[in-house]
């Protein structure tokens, strides 16, 4: 959700004339927003291009982060609907797949990007999968 949100792309209109990091945008206008892009940021993220779970247990780093530094439903009065029950069916999914196989990247396929109507790898994400049972069945003593 932190490399490849879904959402890959905002854009919001402009309600009033402002600066923003000194750039004058003007009411009436569009912004541009692309979550990626601070999800990503070396000033919000250590090691920001690398897949670390265990970043998410670190309250103190979390504390330090601005509040839109991770966004990937978007933020405010604007933002998904569905987030809530994205995360909770994710979490929910990801733990019924873990205890049932176990997953590895296959070393050669890494994700390409592909912008449809939500950000998706090109071709899927081919993994070798195993059946934790099967493997607890083959080294079991006979």
């Amino acid at each position: 959700m932190r490399l490849h949100p879904p959402v890959y792309i905002l854009f919001r209109r402009v309600k009033d004339d402002d600066v923003v990091c000194g750039y004058r945008v003007h009411k009436g206008g569009v912004v541009v927003m692309a979550p990626m892009v601070f999800h990503r940021h070396p000033s919000f993220w250590e090691d920001p291009d690398a897949f670390h779970p265990e970043r998410w247990l670190d309250d103190a780093a979390a504390n330090r982060r601005p509040r839109f530094a991770f966004m990937p439903f978007s933020g405010g009065p604007r933002q998904c609907i569905g987030n809530s029950f994205a995360m909770m069916e994710a979490t929910a999914l990801l733990a019924s797949f873990v205890r049932a196989a176990r997953f590895e990247w296959d070393g050669v396929h890494l994700p390409e990007p592909v912008s449809r109507v939500t950000l998706r790898p090109k071709g899927g994400m081919p993994l070798k999968v195993w059946l934790r049972e099967e493997i607890a069945q083959a080294r079991a003593p006979r």
